[in-house]
Formats: structure tokens, C-alpha cells, sequence
């Protein structure tokens, strides 16, 4: 039997994240979009220190480190989606209100914050790792392919949809 491919993996995300952002309704959805530009924000400053510090190679303190094999690529998915959820998790609203969003806004936003998270992780992959999931994954090339319009869709969108509200 042959094994699922990247494809599948990458569909299952997007159709989680849609219906993840159909729970939180209009706020929640966009601070969890928020929050991912904060992790990739905070992976891509800390990563390399984090790195080092994992290697062994810095202290703190001056005196604590901590040795292990760690890769580069790993530890800045894992701050990425570590620092992500705990950052949407504080700066949720508990409002109860649905907000004045459609549903197929909140699809839009889901959908480019998954789009987003997947470019960036397959931006911090080492490139031989990166070329093998692109060339097994036809989303995947696509969406790495177009990394720039995830990093730039969702705040256009807000801005656009918010003018076009009022």
C-alpha cells in the first residue's frame, strides 16, 4: 500500500485550518493570523541564537548550555509554531460577538495564514530538503513558489475588506 504524499498532509492542514477559523469566527481568526506574522518574526531573529545555545556554542549566563544535535531548520519550525500558538493564545479576545465577516472572508483568512505557515516552514528547510518536498508535492512547490504573495495577501486583504466595510 503506498504511503499518503505531501499533498495529502497539506490538504488535511488547509481543511483544519478552515474549520479552526469558522470556530474562532472574525477576531480570533485574525489575531491567529497576527500571531503567525509574530512567530516568523520571532523564529527568524532567534533561531540562530537558539541554535548556537542548543550546540553548545553559547551560555547563559556564562555558564548553562546545553548540548545536543538539534538541526538549524528544526528549531525554527518549532519557535515559529511554539511562539505562534502561545502568542494567539494570549492576545485572544474572549469576545462572544461574531463579528461583520462573512463566512467566506474567514475562509480567505484561514486559508492564506495556512498558505503562509507552510511557505515559511518550507522556507526553513535546508534547500535539498526543500527541492525534495517540491518536486514530490505539486501544493507544495506552489506554495513555496509563492511565498511573497502569503507574506503580502493577508494584510492587503484586512486593509481592503476593512475600507470596503465602512
Amino acid at each position: 500500500m503506498p504511503l499518503p504524499t505531501w499533498d495529502v498532509f497539506i490538504i488535511i492542514a488547509f481543511i483544519l485550518s478552515v474549520a479552526y477559523g469558522f470556530i474562532l469566527r472574525r477576531e480570533k481568526t485574525i489575531t491567529v493570523l497576527c500571531s503567525t506574522y509574530i512567530g516568523i518574526v520571532i523564529a527568524s531573529n532567534f533561531s540562530n541564537y537558539l541554535y548556537e545555545l542548543f550546540n553548545g556554542d553559547k551560555f547563559i549566563a556564562g555558564q548553562v548550555w546545553i548540548k545536543s544535535d538539534a538541526s538549524l531548520p528544526t528549531i525554527s519550525i518549532a519557535l515559529l509554531l511554539i511562539s505562534s500558538f502561545f502568542i494567539s493564545g494570549a492576545i485572544n479576545s474572549t469576545s462572544n460577538k461574531a463579528g461583520d465577516i462573512s463566512p467566506f472572508e474567514i475562509f480567505l483568512y484561514s486559508t492564506l495564514n495556512m498558505a503562509l505557515i507552510i511557505a515559511t516552514i518550507l522556507n526553513f528547510l535546508p534547500e535539498e530538503t526543500r527541492i525534495m518536498a517540491n518536486n514530490s508535492s505539486k501544493i507544495a512547490n506552489i506554495i513555496y513558489s509563492y511565498h511573497t504573495v502569503w507574506v503580502i495577501a493577508p494584510p492587503i486583504l484586512l486593509i481592503f475588506l476593512n475600507f470596503r466595510k465602512k
